[in-house]
C-alpha cells in the first residue's frame, strides 16, 4: 500500500516508529513499507480489534506546508470514496506534529509484484482491468482524478481482488480544467499530464491503458533512455503493435488497448464504465472472459437498504416460523461445521468430515438430515443451539472439534463430538475419539453410528454395512477428493469447477478404483456441461464415462448413482434419471442433491405439481438455501399460482438480498398476473442500489416492458455469460427503435458467434433459436424462419416443458418481424394453453407484439383474458 512496491527496510531512520508505539488508539505492529510521500505501519486498532495500515508522513517534510496539505488531501480524496476496489480510508489524525492516517490493512501484493512473479492469463488480465475500472467508475463519479494510476498502486489481495491505493496526486475536478499538474509517474503519465494540458478522467484512462499493455506485453508500451526521451515518445510515439508480440491476441482486445492509449483525450473512452462494457461486449464466452467475478453476489452478504437489522432478523424469524415445520415422523438433526483446532490450512480436511458424517447420518430413513449448505452457514457463528435449532427446524444439533496433528508418526485425529436437544439445550450424547488418520473411515461412521444410538434410531445390518464401506485405502487419493469437494461444493464458478476436476483426476491416478472421486469427477463435467461453460460432445461423454466407471467398481454407490441420474438430465433422458434418483432414494433417503434434482426433472417433464412437492422437501432439508426457495418460487410461478411464488420470492429474496433473479421475477408476477407496471418498476427500483440486474436476460425482457426508454435499456444492460444472448438482446431495443442499421449489426455479431457454435457440434436447440433472430434481425426470412422451426423441433414442449417455452416464443417473434401474424398467433395461442411465463397481460404490454395490434386473431386472444 505505498507509492512504489513496499520493501522493508535493513536500516530505519531515525523518525520510524517501533514496534509496541502507540499512535491515538493504535499499537504499531511493524513497518511495511515506504515511497515517496510517506512511511506505512501495520498498527492494531486498540478499540476496534482490527488490523489497520497507518501511513505517515515522512517527519523531515512535516515542516513543507505545500507537502503536508498534499498528503492530507490524499487521504481526504480516499475517504470521500466507499468501493470494494478503493482503499477504505477511516481517519486522518495527527501524531507529534506527523500526520498521518488510517486506512484498510489488505494482505496481498503490488500489481507490479504481481506481474513479475505471476504468468498472468488473459482471463485474469482482463479481470484485474475490469475491476480497476470499477474503482475508476467510482472516483470519476465523484470528481476525483487520481494522476497516478500504475501497478505500484494496485494492490492484489489474497482472493483475487483488485484495490486502487495512494490518491496521493489525486485532484477534485468537479466541472471544472484541471492543467499545469505535471505530477504523477512518467512512464504511466498521459501526454496531456506531460505537457501541462487539461487533466481529465480520460488522463487516468490512459494511464490505465498504459498498465493493461504491460500486463499483456510483458514491457511498457513507451521507453527512454531518459526522462525527456520517455515524454517524447509518450507524446509522439505509437507502440509496438500488439499483434506483433502477442499474436493470437484477440482484435478486440488489441482496439480496446488502442483506443486507450490515444494520444487525443477525446479519442479515448468516455469513461471507465465505457471500458468495462467494450471488454465484455468484445469477448466471447469461448475465450473464457468471466467478466464481472467480483461484481457477482455474495452468497453471504446481506443488505437491505431500509430496514434495520433488528427488524430484518424479526422478519426472517416470522418466515422460519411460518415454513420450517419439522416432519412428525423423522427427527430433524443438522450437523454444525466442525470446528478446526488444527493448522489453518486444514480446513477442508475438518469441513470434508463434517460432510462425510452428515452423509452417513442422511442414509437412516427414520432421521431428516439438514443439508450442509444451511448448516455450513453456521461455521463460526455466536449463535446459541436454541437459535440455530429454531432457524434449521432442527431438534437436534450435533457439534464437534477436530484436529489433525501432523507432529506425530503416524497422524493423529482428534475429534470431539456432542449431541444437542435444541428445545432444552440437554446433552444427549459427547465423545472424545483419537485416531491414526488411516483409520479415518472408521473414525466417520463410529460417530454416526454413534449419534444414532442417542437417538434411539434403529440401524439395519445392511445401512450398518454401508455405512462402514471406506471409499479408498489409498489417504493421499482421500486427501485430493476432499480438496476436489471444497471447490465443487464453493460456487458455480467455471474456475473452481476446473480446479475441482484436477483435483478429482489427482486422486483418481492415486488411486484407480476410488469410485466416489469417479462420480465426483462426472458430476463436475456434467457441471460443465450444464452451466454452458462447454457444450462439446466430449464433456458430455466424459461424464457417462465416469458414472460408468464409478458404478461398475461400487454398484451401490450413492454417489455413482446420483452421477449418472445427472448425465441422464444433461441428455434429457428424464425417465432414466429418475430411475437413479430412485436408486439414491432407496440408498440414502435424505441425500442433500436428490429431491432438488427430482424435483428439476420433474419440471422439464411438465409434471409441476409433483416437481414443486420435491423442490419443497428439498427446502424443508435445505432451509437456508436461497436456490431452493428459489426453485419453488419459480415453479408455482409457471403452474401460474402467483401469490404462493410471492411467498416464496419473498423468502428468498431475505436469504440473498442481492441476488437479482428473485426480484426480477417479483417483478414479472406484477406483469403476467395485473399488467401492473407501475408495481413491477417499483419492485426493481426498490433493489437498484445494491443489485446488478444489468446481466440476467430475464430482467432485459422485463426492463423493455416498464422503460420504453430503449437506448437506456441498452446501456443499463450487460452481456453476462452468453454474449450471443445480449446482441441479441441490443438488436431487438434497435428494431424498436427504428435504427435499422444498429438492428443489422447486432444480429450479424451474433450471427457470427452462433454459427461457430453450431459448427463446433454444439448442436443446441437454444443456439438454432438465437440464429433465427440473428437472421431476422438482418432480415434474411428463410434461414430465420428454418433457425426458429428447428429449434422447436429439437426441443418441443414433449421433451423439454420449461426451455421449449421460449424458443416457442422466439419463434412467434421471428413470424412478426416477416409479417406472418396468424401464424405468430398461433404460436401465442399455445403458448397460453400450457403452463409458464406468458399471460395476455403480458401479451398486450409486451413492445414486440404491437404489429400484432390489428389482427383480428390477436385481439380476440386478447379479450379472451386467458
Amino acid at each position: 500500500m505505498t507509492d512504489d512496491e513496499p520493501q522493508k527496510n535493513s536500516s530505519e531512520p531515525n523518525d520510524a516508529l517501533r514496534e509496541g508505539t502507540i499512535v491515538s488508539h493504535y499499537r504499531i505492529l511493524e513497518k511495511i513499507g515506504s515511497g515517496g510521500m510517506g512511511d506505512v505501519y501495520a498498527a492494531e486498532d486498540l478499540g476496534l480489534k482490527r488490523r489497520v495500515a497507518l501511513k505517515f508522513l515522512p517527519a523531515a517534510m512535516t515542516a513543507d506546508p505545500e507537502t503536508r496539505q498534499q498528503f492530507i488531501s490524499e487521504a481526504q480524496a480516499a475517504a470521500v470514496l466507499n468501493h470494494p476496489n478503493i482503499i477504505t480510508v477511516y481517519e486522518v489524525n495527527e501524531h507529534q506534529g506527523r500526520p498521518f492516517f488510517a486506512m484498510e490493512h489488505v494482505d496481498g501484493v503490488t500489481l507490479d509484484k504481481y506481474i513479475h512473479d505471476t504468468d498472468m492469463s488473459l482471463p485474469q488480465i482482463i479481470d484485474v482491468t475490469v475491476q480497476i475500472c470499477r474503482g475508476l467508475k467510482e472516483a470519476h463519479k465523484l470528481g476525483i482524478i487520481h494522476r497516478d494510476i500504475k501497478p505500484a498502486n494496485i494492490i492484489i489481495d489474497n482472493s483475487g481482488r483488485a484495490k486502487i491505493l495512494d490518491f496521493g496526486l489525486a485532484v477534485t475536478h468537479r466541472g471544472r480544467e484541471i492543467s499545469g499538474l505535471t505530477s504523477g509517474t512518467m512512464a504511466y503519465m498521459s501526454p496531456e499530464q506531460i505537457q501541462s494540458g487539461n487533466i481529465t478522467a480520460a488522463s487516468d484512462l490512459f494511464s490505465l491503458g498504459v498498465m493493461l499493455y504491460e500486463m499483456i506485453a510483458g514491457k511498457k508500451p513507451f521507453a527512454g533512455e531518459y526522462e525527456a526521451s520517455l515524454a517524447y515518445a509518450i507524446v509522439n510515439d505509437q507502440p509496438q503493435p500488439l499483434n506483433e508480440l502477442k499474436p493470437d491476441l484477440p482484435d478486440q482486445i488489441i482496439d480496446v488497448v488502442n483506443r486507450l492509449l490515444e494520444k487525443n483525450p477525446d479519442n479515448r473512452f468516455r469513461d471507465a464504465c465505457d471500458v468495462v462494457d467494450a471488454l465484455q461486449m468484445q469477448c466471447s464466452p469461448e475465450e473464457n472472459f468471466r467478466l464481472g467475478k467480483f461484481g457477482r453476489r455474495s452468497r453471504r452478504t446481506f443488505i437491505i437498504s431500509v430496514v434495520g437489522l433488528i427488524v430484518v432478523a424479526a422478519i426472517i424469524f416470522g418466515v422460519m416460523s411460518k415454513f420450517w415445520k419439522p416432519t412428525p415422523a423423522q427427527k430433524i438433526l443438522a450437523v454444525l461445521p466442525f470446528e478446526n483446532l488444527g493448522e489453518k490450512g486444514d480446513e477442508y480436511f475438518a469441513d470434508g468430515m463434517t460432510d462425510a458424517v452428515t452423509m452417513h447420518l442422511a442414509k437412516f430413513s427414520e432421521l431428516g438430515v439438514i443439508s450442509r449448505t444451511s448448516s455450513m452457514q453456521y461455521k463460526n457463528t455466536d449463535k446459541n443451539i436454541k437459535q440455530i435449532g429454531f432457524e434449521l427446524g432442527a431438534q437436534y444439533i450435533m457439534t464437534g472439534t477436530i484436529q489433525w496433528d501432523k507432529s506425530r508418526n503416524p497422524n493423529q485425529v482428534k475429534i470431539s463430538a456432542s449431541l444437542v436437544r435444541t428445545s432444552d439445550d440437554t446433552y444427549l450424547w459427547t465423545e472424545s475419539y483419537e485416531r491414526v488418520i488411516d483409520k479415518v473411515f472408521t473414525l466417520q461412521s463410529e460417530i454416526a453410528e454413534n449419534a444414532t444410538r442417542a437417538l434411539n434410531i434403529a440401524v439395519s445390518k445392511s445401512e450398518r454395512q454401508m455405512m462402514q464401506r471406506e471409499p479408498t485405502q489409498n489417504l493421499a487419493a482421500y486427501d485430493y477428493y476432499l480438496r476436489g469437494n471444497e471447490y465443487f461444493n464453493r460456487s458455480w464458478e467455471k474456475e473452481d469447477i476446473e480446479i475441482a476436476i484436477g483435483l478429482y483426476r489427482r486422486a483418481i491416478e492415486l488411486d484407480p478404483e476410488f469410485a466416489s472421486a469417479y462420480a465426483m469427477l462426472s458430476r463436475a463435467h456434467g457441471s460443465m456441461y450444464s452451466e454452458f461453460y462447454d457444450r462439446s460432445e466430449l464433456r458430455r461423454t466424459e461424464a457417462r464415462n465416469d458414472a460408468v466407471r464409478a458404478l461398475a467398481i461400487d454398484s451401490d454407490l450413492v454417489e455413482g448413482h446420483l452421477a449418472m441420474g445427472y448425465c441422464h438430465y444433461c441428455e434429457m433422458n428424464y425417465p432414466e434419471a429418475l430411475k437413479e434418483f430412485a436408486i439414491v432414494q432407496k440408498l440414502q433417503p435424505n441425500n442433500r442433491y436428490l429431491y432438488n434434482a427430482i424435483g428439476a426433472v420433474q419440471r422439464r417433464q411438465g409434471n409441476l405439481k409433483e416437481s414443486v412437492e420435491n423442490f419443497s422437501r428439498a427446502l424443508e432439508l435445505d432451509p437456508l438455501s436461497y436456490l431452493r426457495a428459489f426453485d419453488v418460487a419459480l415453479t408455482y410461478g409457471l403452474m401460474r399460482q402467483y401469490g404462493k411464488a410471492e411467498e416464496y420470492l419473498d423468502r428468498t429474496i431475505l436469504l440473498a438480498p442481492d441476488w437479482p433473479l428473485p426480484y426480477v421475477y417479483r417483478a414479472w408476477i406484477y406483469i403476467l398476473r395485473d399488467g401492473d407496471v407501475k408495481e413491477a418498476r417499483e419492485i426493481l427500483s426498490s433493489a437498484a442500489g445494491y443489485v446488478n440486474f444489468s446481466t440476467s436476460k430475464y430482467y432485459w425482457w422485463l426492463e423493455r416492458i416498464v422503460d420504453d426508454d430503449y437506448a437506456e435499456v441498452i446501456r443499463a444492460t450487460a452481456p453476462g455469460t452468453d454474449t450471443a444472448a445480449y446482441y441479441i438482446h441490443c438488436a431487438q431495443m434497435y428494431r424498436l427503435m427504428n435504427q435499422a442499421d444498429r438492428e443489422y449489426a447486432y444480429s450479424d455479431s451474433a450471427r457470427i458467434m452462433l454459427e461457430r457454435r453450431l459448427s463446433a457440434g454444439q448442436e443446441e436447440a437454444r443456439y438454432h433459436s438465437y440464429l433465427g433472430l440473428a437472421y431476422a434481425g438482418m432480415r434474411q426470412k428463410e434461414p430465420a424462419i428454418f433457425h426458429g422451426r428447428k429449434a422447436v423441433e429439437l426441443l418441443p414442449t414433449s421433451r423439454d416443458a420449461f426451455d421449449a417455452i421460449f424458443l416457442m416464443v422466439d419463434l412467434a417473434e421471428i413470424m412478426v418481424i416477416f409479417g406472418e401474424y396468424d401464424e405468430a398467433v398461433s404460436q401465442l395461442e399455445n403458448l397460453l394453453s400450457i403452463p409458464g411465463f406468458i399471460s395476455v397481460s403480458y401479451l398486450k404490454l409486451d413492445p414486440l407484439w404491437k404489429p400484432l395490434r390489428d389482427n383480428p386473431r390477436f385481439q380476440q386472444l386478447l379479450q379472451s383474458g386467458t
